[in-house]
């Protein structure tokens, strides 16, 4: 019975059709792993120089407001 199985064409063309789906499978999770690490990689990269100039940003309005703070209560 196992041995008639092996020989059957219309079971080796159906193994054959499930390989060929699980290697599409496979090649499009692949490709999306690809996509998705090159998107992340890219919004990595964008953001960080948008911390980069936030962070400026805040330090030179905390310094301004220092200034500001020390001006005022500055006994002549």
């Amino acid at each position: 019975m196992l041995m008639k199985k092996l020989k059957s064409t219309k079971g080796q063309i159906s193994m054959e059709v499930g390989i060929l789906i699980a290697a599409a499978v496979a090649v499009a999770a692949v490709a999306v792993a690809a996509v998705a690490g090159y998107f992340y990689l890219t919004n990595v990269k964008n953001v960080s120089g948008d911390v980069g100039t936030t962070a400026t940003g805040i330090i030179d309005e905390f310094s301004e407001a220092a200034d500001n703070a020390s001006k005022t209560n500055s006994t002549p």
